[in-house]
């Protein structure tokens, strides 16, 4: 299934565990799910039933900070991937530059073009193993001067410049090629109101 629902965006989170070292990991079952009040999800599939870093982490610290990845960090991101000891912070061995974020306690990593804050709404099991969907709360949005077009209030897609996964181990996308299309008035048939 995962190599049809393509391509899926790429959130790298970051959280603080309770030894105060700071987390990242990427995660690419990611999207959003709301929008009064922003919200966002992210998947995390325990590995021989134990829970990664990253939702123990939220569960002492019901916060985090969602990156989005572009091909400046992708080889950064990439190292946070790796199985590290628990304790280990990726974000030094990846070699990011972190910032103090403005409403949560988890660090924001700068070079990434876009930056979520988010307070924990819910954790969803399901599933036998099980998954653990994490809902947040957008609290605090940081982009990368010169992508947010001031004027129209839009993010520009070219200027984010996201990577996506794809199929397999290892295999990502670049959004290099878009195209328009307008929904159609059909006549004879009614809208609908919402």
């Amino acid at each position: 299934m995962s190599s049809t629902i393509i391509p899926r965006p790429i959130a790298l989170v970051t959280t603080i565990g309770a030894d105060d070292v700071p987390n990242a990991a990427p995660f690419s079952l990611f999207n959003m799910v709301g929008v009064e009040p922003p919200m966002l999800m992210f998947s995390l599939t325990p590995r021989a039933g134990n829970i990664k870093d990253t939702g123990r982490n939220i569960e002492l610290l019901p916060e985090f900070v969602v990156h989005i990845v572009d091909e400046n960090v992708k080889e950064k991101m990439n190292i946070c991937s790796a199985d590290f000891a628990h304790g280990v912070s990726e974000i030094d061995f990846a070699g990011f530059r972190t910032a103090p974020s403005v409403k949560v306690r988890p660090p924001r990593l700068i070079e990434c073009p876009a930056q979520f804050e988010c307070r924990l709404i819910d954790i969803v099991k399901v599933g036998r193993r099980p998954n653990h969907i994490v809902i947040g709360e957008v609290v605090m949005l940081h982009y990368r001067e010169g992508i947010v077009d001031e004027a129209k209030y839009y993010v520009d897609a070219g200027k984010l410049a996201p990577i996506g996964r794809l199929e397999g181990a290892g295999m990502y996308t670049r959004i290099t090629d878009r195209f328009r299309m307008n929904k159609p008035d059909i006549p004879g048939v009614p809208a609908t109101s919402g």
